[in-house]
């Protein structure tokens, strides 16, 4: 049995990114290249890794066992050219959404700006798929915005995020102001809000919907969908304050407040396996994630 270093990285690409298509995007190759190395793996170990479900690819039984197994093989193997300086560290970061598509391009940028010979790849998913990925060792390091459900995983608070509820500059939901007298008053309004699983929805679930007896709630899977929904006012929206700087300077949309309520702020977390071993990039990055400041404010 001949089994690639290329098979499993494809493997997991597809794993973890559904079909074939994203997965290709992952790998830097053709979907051709993707089907065919998944193919042959699937030959080779004599089992079907995948269902194939209209255009998505779901994990076997098998599927879910060989995932750890791929994820330390590929490790131990980058572990040895490291050692043996035969190429640049690498780095696998996994993030909850919010945290991936609106902190950490900025703050890998100016890592990489200081550290140039350390590789980092950025993995986008739910909070609690990235700490799924912890627990199979896919991730060196995890950031999400919910709380850590796992005794095998350690969470250390990385910075606070404040939710906010906006809606259209215009809406025909609410009045010309931007001040709500109760919060019973969303009890009229859809709520544009993100999935189960999210740390966003579990944050709004508990500070927000239980304190609304009825609520029309659109659920839409990323936090752009919501924000185009909003904008085009189907509703209103939740979302932390970061993902809504371009809408706010483009005057496309407004933040609500509720009269005698405390800001919605909530921690973001920075997850670690308490099994793993570290190399010296892991401690370097958290460090700088750590004193990392983002418009004023900083990690705590």
């Amino acid at each position: 049995m001949r089994i690639s270093l290329k098979q499993l990285e494809i493997f997991l690409a597809v794993y973890h990114c559904g079909s074939t298509v994203a997965a290709a995007k992952q790998v830097f190759l053709s979907q051709s290249a993707i089907s065919m190395a998944l193919a042959e793996l699937e030959k080779q170990l004599d089992t079907t890794l995948f269902q194939r479900v209209a255009k998505r690819l779901i994990p076997t039984q098998q599927a879910h066992l060989l995932s750890p197994l791929a994820s330390n093989a590929l490790k131990q193997v980058e572990q040895i050219e490291y050692l043996f300086n035969l190429k640049v560290e690498r780095l696998v970061i996994g993030a909850s959404t919010t945290i991936a598509n609106y902190l950490l391009p900025r703050l890998i940028r100016d890592f990489q700006q200081q550290h140039p010979n350390i590789d980092i790849r950025l993995a986008i998913f739910n909070s609690s798929d990235v700490c799924q990925g912890l627990l199979n060792y896919d991730y060196d390091v995890g950031f999400i915005e919910g709380e850590n459900p796992f005794v095998e995983l350690k969470a250390s608070k990385w910075m606070d995020d404040e939710m906010v509820l906006f809606a259209a500059t215009h809406s025909r939901f609410l009045s010309a102001h931007k001040t709500l007298k109760s919060i019973r008053e969303l009890e009229a309004i859809p709520l544009i809000l993100r999935e189960i699983g999210s740390g966003t929805r579990s944050f709004v679930q508990r500070h927000l919907l239980q304190y609304l007896e009825r609520s029309a709630v659109i659920e839409l899977g990323n936090s752009e969908a919501i924000k185009q929904a909003v904008i085009n006012d189907l509703g209103v929206g939740c979302l932390s304050r970061f993902a809504l700087e371009d809408l706010l300077a483009l005057g496309k949309i407004k933040i609500l407040t509720i009269e005698q309520s405390e800001p919605l702020r909530r921690p973001l977390y920075l997850l670690e396996n308490k099994q793993s071993t570290h190399s010296e990039a892991y401690q370097t990055f958290v460090d700088f994630a750590f004193n990392y400041r983002f418009d004023g404010m900083t990690s705590v």
